[in-house]
Formats: structure tokens, sequence, C-alpha cells
């Protein structure tokens, strides 16, 4: 509970710190069901990036996911990352990235990571976009029933975009982390999305998210289906 005030105070803190930033993004998603089965599951996301100069800029992402099933609890995973990207040239970027994961589910109270790398933006158009980004953290496993644990881990993430038409976009997400001390612990997310834009700064979105962990007791696929609404400002 500590681990959610704590996080639930940096999201505020984000939301309030770049309300002004270049870019912002947000996301909202609630689904109620009753009769055979009560459920609720309320999923949110706030994105946003500051440009301190124009080979600068500071990325800050929160995401909130909660879900009821009939009384319990099926779901209810914070996540904020904060990364600091500097344009070595046109393409190339150094950055400095660092991340919060806090499931309640699964067999980690709480992930935290940190470490540098680069980026390199192969596309980088109007009609598409792809980063490559690679590096090294230093992470940290709080286990809820197990010894925690530092570790240096490999990372590497992809994140492409395409303007199918001028309301139409597609996104995707991919990324692997992965213990340089433990081969069997790894951990892979894809995050794949289409958003139709209404009006302007409005639009629909159906995203599809899978998050894979190599080393649990637990189910080590986690599938979503969220439909949101999403306000660009």
């Amino acid at each position: 509970m500590k681990q959610t005030n704590i996080l639930k105070s940096f999201l505020l803190f984000t939301l309030c710190t770049f309300s002004y930033a270049t870019e912002n993004h947000l996301e909202l998603s609630f689904v109620q069901t009753s009769g055979n089965t009560d459920s609720t599951t309320v999923s949110g996301k706030i994105e946003t990036n500051k440009y301190i100069t124009p080979i600068d800029i500071i990325k800050a992402k929160g995401s909130i996911l909660y879900s009821k099933n009939d009384g319990d609890t099926s779901a209810n995973k914070y996540t904020l990352e904060l990364d600091y990207n500097h344009m070595l040239n046109e393409n190339l970027y150094a950055y400095l990235g660092s991340s919060y994961i806090n499931d309640e589910l699964s067999d980690y109270d709480y992930r935290l990571s940190i470490g540098p790398g680069f980026g390199y933006k192969f596309l980088n158009d109007d009609t598409h976009k792809l980063d490559v980004e690679v590096g090294v953290d230093y992470a940290y496993d709080n286990y809820a029933y197990a010894s925690n644990e530092w570790y240096l881990a490999g990372k590497t993430e992809l994140n492409y975009s395409y303007n199918i038409q001028s309301n139409i976009k597609f996104q995707q997400m991919l990324s692997y982390l992965f213990s340089l001390k433990e081969i069997g612990r790894y951990f892979v997310a894809s995050e794949s999305s289409f958003a139709v834009k209404m009006i302007e700064n409005l639009s629909l979105a159906v995203t599809y998210r899978l998050d894979y962990t190599n080393e649990t007791t637990q189910e080590k696929l986690d599938k979503k289906l969220l439909t949101s609404i999403i306000y660009d400002f």
C-alpha cells in the first residue's frame, strides 16, 4: 500500500509539473457490467514530452489498471517511466531512463530499473516513425515472498507509428528486459493500438497489451484488450 501511495504521488507530480509541456497524451477507459457477472475495469495513461532545448527532451509516462470481478480484485497495476533524451545527430540519441512497476497480483511487490542507453530513429517522417533503443539497466526486484535482488539487465525497445490516413493511426511497442546475472529471468511487453480521430484532439482507440514474465509462480502471459478515449493537448 505504501508503494502504491508513492506511485500515485509521482503520477500527480508528473501531471502538474508538465501540464504546459509541448506534447501531452491522455487515455481513459472504463467498463462496468452487471447481471450474471459484476465487473469493473478502470484504465488510465498519461504521457508528456517536454522539450528543454531543440535537442533535449524529457519524457514522462504513467499508467493505472484496476479491475474487479464479482467482488475480487483481478488486476491492480501501476507504472511510471521517466526518460531524458539528448540528440547526438539527426537520428542518433543518448538517453537515461527509469521505470517503476507495482503489480499487486504478481510475484513482485514492485520492480525498479534505471540506466543509460542509445536510440536510433530509423524512420521519422509524417507517415512512419520507428525508434529502436538499446541500453543497460540497474534493476531491483522486490519480491512478495522471496529475497529482494539487485542485478544488471540488458534492455531493448522498439516504437513504431504509422499514420494510415489523416484520422487513423497505428502504433506498436515491443520491449525486452533480460537479466545479465540469471539467464532465465526476462520480461517481454507488446502493445498494439489503432486510434481513430473523431474531432480535433479527441480520438477513440483499441489497444491490445501483452506482458510476459518468464520466472513467476503466476500465469506467465498477461493479456489486456481495452477501448479508450484519447485526448491530445
